[in-house]
């Protein structure tokens, strides 16, 4: 006689609820096996494959325990009942174990799926036999399918959803999905047992006991304390990897901030690739750049493991099909888990360059410059990858980051391609080009200039009109020698003021390589207050506070006079309404700092009383290219800048500041022992004394200057002759040699260096003065030394004949 069995509707409930909960918690200690690896991954893979397998017997316990048969006792045979729940657990781990959690395939998903359905069929089926009553059991075939499929299909839905990236919510409704699917499969096979009456049973019938109840409470409590504890251990876990990888993202956000600021363009890039590749455990990374015109992407920067071959050389766009590249020009960062099974890598050219490239998964973020596409930047792997949406936001950051890197490549690229065809034209230019972080030095003075201009006009239109009315006056009153004399002593005086003017200038916008010697920064300062003045405007009072005793550094002059103008600019920008600008300097003794070396330092604090900068901003405040200023008011280098500048002198730079209460720069540079050099006009040794009649040769394009020079050097007691150009200035040395060479600089033809090196060649001990009114150049200072020497226009004839003599000394040591 078959009978009808009954459910107690409590432990029912309590069962989906087990169910539920231990796929929460399999679902969230699954995401700890993605991230994890070795030793770890393993442990973690044992505790997913307790809290699943352990909660699904644990269910089907509470659940058997909730159904009752009429007249029939029930008792269960407690090795088969634990068999069951050893094999829930061995084939739920063996499932995890052949998933691919990095890179998941559909082969191994499909597999890990059935391995785990199987299992927990082998425990429901295991369980039923395990039952001990006075009944025989059979099966109904149509539900005991319908439970194997449900167990196949709960299985792997839940495999697959642990190998995703899931949020909070999207994890709760998953739970809820697999529980219920797991009842489901567990009240199916019920549904297909059938019991026939065997013999008579005393025991008492209907529902199932309080006994069995309370049984049934108790492994469900026993259960949940395992599952909340391997859920808290998951949560602890997963607390410590994020504090490891938020530093691991500092520590690199750091590293890149010193590529950038120290490197060359191209070898940063090279550096950032390789640190990008490692950092987010890839096969290849890189750097491309598009050619709008042929549509074509050139790859010249790429990182590998080691394994996977580089990708370098020139490939069309079409060749990554049209949606990608279509996603690309919009400026979308793409994200392709399988390029042979995505929708937006089904195009066939797409999936077969993906075959030839050897790659499955990619990451690309694009830089659109005028609506145009110019760089991309990639993460590319030879196997599927889920890209996680914080690895896509720290990609896009490191992207940004390095877009100013690209771009100056790009731009220095384009220099050298209209160079090579532009040659014959501008090789006078082309010794005046340097490298990534000297350009960027250059348009920082450049941009400080600009702040100059309107100052610079009005003095110098002041000193032009002095030295016009001068001129007239003489003019006007030639008859009267003592009125001539002193209108032309006054004329000098303002032009030798002109002349300070434009050197100084020419000196401060000079390109040239980083030169460390000994010097008193107090002196720096002082020689640049005028154009401090100017820089900060009338509205900012400037105050120097600057060491009566101060001790000397080892720096590069210019880069000092960069740092003081920089912070200038930047407190005068801090100060829109007005305000005050301290520039102090004094000696500190430094012990026991991290950053610095033991020893004395020169401090030159720059103070404002502008609006002051918060805590985020002040943290930040020397990140390369970060800004608070407006969109082209300002390029984020000026600090950067600044403590590079003293990093590679061995300071550094502090700051000081919060909002409304101004900003004081600290910029520590190393005292030395050395002495710092004196000016020429300094020299004891230097004099002005009546001299021998010498030959000299003056070779100048500018007829009038020449004809100045040529009186100048004859009023000195000389004899002059001659040279509109090169040429005929070695015409004329071929017929008699002088025995000094007055020679300009920039000429037509043949520029002053080119014609020094060809009279070094033939007549290697004639002296030769170069005359310039140009900043000191490397084509100069590479000939500048024994015979060679240098006078700056404009010159009175007292310098010109010091130099004469300087020129002569080193021939007249050897006679």
């Amino acid at each position: 006689m078959v009978i009808t069995g009954a459910y107690n509707s409590f432990l029912v409930a309590l069962s989906i609820l087990i169910a539920i909960f231990a796929s929460f918690t399999a679902l969230d200690i699954a995401g700890r096996i993605r991230v994890s690896a070795g030793r770890t991954r393993w442990i973690w893979t044992c505790a997913a494959s307790v809290a699943l397998g352990g909660g699904i017997w644990s269910m089907h316990f509470v659940a058997m325990l909730a159904f009752s048969l009429p007249s029939v006792r029930m008792g269960y045979n407690l090795w088969l009942t634990l068999l069951s729940l050893v094999l829930a657990i061995i084939f739920t781990g063996g499932g995890f174990t052949i998933m691919g959690w990095r890179r998941p395939f559909r082969t191994r998903t499909v597999a890990a799926g059935l391995l785990m359905g199987c299992g927990v069929l082998a425990m429901h089926y295991l369980g039923m036999s395990a039952m001990q009553l006075g009944a025989t059991v059979s099966y109904d075939r149509i539900w005991v399918a319908a439970s194997v499929l449900i167990a196949i299909g709960a299985a792997t839905t839940a495999v697959w959803l642990a190998s995703r990236d899931q949020q909070m919510a999207q994890k709760v409704v998953a739970a809820i999905l697999m529980g219920g699917a797991i009842s489901g499969m567990h009240y199916a096979g019920m549904r297909a047992a059938i019991f026939e009456h065997v013999a008579p049973n005393d025991a008492p019938g209907g529902l199932a006991t309080v006994g069995q109840t309370y049984l049934a409470i108790a492994i469900s409590a026993i259960t949940a304390l395992i599952l909340l504890l391997a859920l808290a251990s998951a949560r602890l876990e997963r607390l410590f990897h994020d504090l490891a990888r938020r530093e691991a993202r500092i520590e690199m956000r750091l590293r890149v901030a010193d590529i950038l600021r120290n490197g060359s363009s191209l070898e940063s890039l090279h550096e950032i690739a390789a640190l990008m590749g490692e950092h987010f455990k890839v096969t290849r990374t890189g750097y491309g750049q598009l050619d709008p015109v042929e549509d074509i992407f050139t790859y010249d920067v790429c990182w590998t493991e080691g394994q996977t071959p580089p990708l370098l050389g020139r490939f069309p766009a079409a060749a990554f099909g049209v949606k990608i590249v279509a996603a690309l020009k919009a400026g979308d960062t793409v994200a392709v888990e399988d390029l042979l099974a995505a929708d937006l890598s089904d195009e066939a050219r797409t999936r077969e360059t993906a075959r030839e490239v050897d790659t499955r998964s990619i990451l690309v973020v694009p830089f659109v410059r005028n609506g145009r596409l110019q760089t991309i930047v990639y993460l590319n792997d030879r196997s599927p990858r889920q890209w996680h949406a914080d690895d896509i936001s720290f990609m896009e950051e490191l992207a940004e980051r390095t877009r100013l890197v690209i771009e100056r490549e790009t731009v220095e690229a384009a220099l050298r391609e209209l160079n090579a065809t532009l040659e014959a034209r501008v090789e006078v230019r082309t010794a005046e080009l340097r490298l990534a972080q000297e350009a960027l030095l250059q348009s920082q003075k450049m941009e400080a200039i600009g702040q100059l201009v309107s100052g610079l006009a009005h003095d110098f239109n002041n000193v032009l009109g002095a030295v016009v009315g001068s001129f007239d006056l003489i003019e006007r009153r030639a008859e009267d020698p003592e009125r001539v004399r002193r209108l032309a002593g006054a004329g000098l005086q303002a032009a030798e003021r002109g002349s300070k003017l434009t050197s100084q200038l020419l000196a401060f916008s000079r390109s040239q390589s980083i030169e460390l010697r000994p010097l008193l920064v107090c002196d720096v300062i002082d020689d640049i207050r005028d154009m401090l003045a100017r820089t900060l405007g009338p509205m900012i009072v400037l105050d120097l506070d600057l060491n009566p005793t101060p001790a000397a550094v080892l720096a590069d002059p210019t880069q000092v006079e960069m740092m003081i103008l920089n912070l200038a600019i930047n407190a005068r920008d801090a100060m829109p309404s007005g305000g005050s600008l301290t520039i102090s300097t004094r000696v500190r003794h430094v012990a026991g700092d991290g950053e610095l070396a033991d020893g004395d330092y020169v401090i030159v604090s720059v103070r404002d009383t502008g609006v002051g900068m918060d805590e985020v901003t002040l943290r930040r405040a020397m990140e390369p290219f970060f800004t608070t200023k407006p969109v082209g008011k300002g390029t984020g280098l000026g600090l950067a800048q600044i403590y590079g500048s003293a990093r590679q002198s061995g300071g550094a730079v502090r700051i000081e500041s919060a909002p409304g209460a101004g900003t004081t720069v600290h910029v520590f540079l190393p005292c030395t022992h050395l002495s710092p050099a004196r000016a020429d006009g300094d020299r004891a040794d230097i004099n002005d004394a009546p001299m021998a009649p010498l030959k000299v040769l003056i070779v100048d394009d500018d007829q009038d200057h020449r004809s100045m020079l040529l009186k100048g050097v004859e009023a000195l007691g000389h004899i002059a002759s001659e040279a509109q150009d090169g040429p005929s200035a070695l015409s004329a040395l071929e017929i008699a040699t002088p025995d000094v060479l007055l020679l300009d600089y920039a000429m037509p033809g043949m520029n002053g260096a080119e014609m020094a090196r060809e009279v070094r060649r033939r007549w290697a001990s004639l002296p030769i003065i170069f005359t310039s009114g140009l900043a000191d150049t490397d084509a100069i200072h590479a000939l500048e030394g024994e015979s060679v020497s240098f006078l700056r226009k404009p010159f009175r004839l007292n310098a010109l004949q010091r130099t004469i003599r300087q020129a002569l000394e080193p021939r007249e040591g050897r006679d």
